[in-house]
């Protein structure tokens, strides 16, 4: 009866397996064309809302200004999926602002585990 039991409730339990849907895993390492006049800032996205069409406004933790983000730059989909990611998470991601003082954010990347660590210990 034990055995037929573990065979009914095998299936139950994988069916309940959440799946690793970490987006910051599939991000491609930012062309260097594209982040050549940026600066870097590691931290979490705070709010993402939607300006028009494809452009974003991003609330960076702990800044009190608003960055742009256009969804429709290489790689877009996947930054714009990682960026939701780190706002519902609290996620540190590595974000590329260009160096013009427009706010842009041209790229994202997953930070190093030496980056990681850093913000987790200036979050805590």
């Amino acid at each position: 009866m034990k055995k037929l039991f573990c065979y009914l409730l095998f299936p139950f339990a994988l069916a309940c397996k959440k799946e690793n849907t970490d987006a910051t895993l599939n991000i491609p390492e930012p062309d260097p064309v594209v982040i050549q006049n940026t600066y870097t800032v590691v931290t979490a996205a705070s709010s993402v809302s939607l300006v028009s069409g494809t452009e974003y406004r991003l609330g960076l933790a702990p800044f009190a200004s608003f960055f742009k983000f256009d969804r429709g730059v290489s790689n877009g989909i996947l930054y714009y999926n990682a960026i939701l990611g780190s706002a519902r998470n609290f996620k540190p991601l590595k974000f590329y602002i260009l160096n013009d003082g427009t706010g842009k954010v041209v790229a994202v990347a997953t930070p190093t585990e030496a980056e990681r660590e850093e913000f987790d210990e200036e979050w805590d």
